[in-house]
């Protein structure tokens, strides 16, 4: 009788224990498993997030050498930059885009407010005015974008039908092309050790 008992208590036993790793083990396995596929998918688009941050810091890292300036004598800060010039012409015209007039502006930034400090950077202007479509200035908008030249578009103005009269010969036969006037600001920075010189 008392072995019938031992083993109805070791039957109880291993049956309780069973039922309690199947609930506490098995069941809730699905639902740490799918908890376990999220992580490792927002890990996955961490990592990804991460690669393409370091493809873009690389690129930025790559322009901001490329306009890195030593002094305001440097050609990238000059009034009228040739190299800048030379890019700007030799685009439009791969793209089509009829050049009216290019005026270069007083440069930007070379004193502070005070007129004592140089800033960390200094904006050489040019106002510039072309004859296209809509869709040549969005790809002309596009290619400076991507230009090694850090560029800041300051103004822009597309002339409406009435104010194109002024324009009739330079557009006759060019229907869709429309007189803009824009103000191109190309960057140069500062290295720091030229910036902390007085002014």
């Amino acid at each position: 009788m008392k072995e019938n008992l031992i083993i109805l208590l070791l039957l109880l036993v291993f049956l309780l224990s069973s039922y309690m790793y199947y609930d506490q083990v098995i069941v809730p396995q699905p639902q740490e498993l799918k908890s376990l596929e999220a992580q490792i998918e927002e890990k996955n688009r961490q990592l990804l997030a991460a690669q393409i941050l370091a493809e873009k810091r690389e690129g930025v890292t790559q322009l901001i050498r490329g306009n890195l300036i030593g002094n305001l004598k440097d050609s990238l800060a000059e009034k009228a930059s040739v190299p800048f010039l030379r890019y700007l012409t030799s685009t439009l015209d791969l793209m089509g885009i009829r050049l009216v007039a290019i005026t270069p502006l007083d440069v930007l930034g070379e004193t502070d407010e005070t007129g004592q400090e140089h800033r960390e950077y200094v904006q050489v202007p040019y106002e510039i005015k072309i004859l296209a479509s809509y869709e040549e200035l969005g790809r002309l908008l596009d290619v400076l974008e991507k230009s090694p030249h850090l560029i800041r578009i300051a103004n822009l103005a597309v002339s409406n039908d009435i104010e194109q009269s002024s324009y009739a010969e330079e557009i006759m036969g060019k229907p869709r092309q429309h007189p803009i006037s824009l103000q191109v600001n190309t960057i140069a920075i500062l290295k720091a050790s030229y910036r902390s010189e007085p002014g």
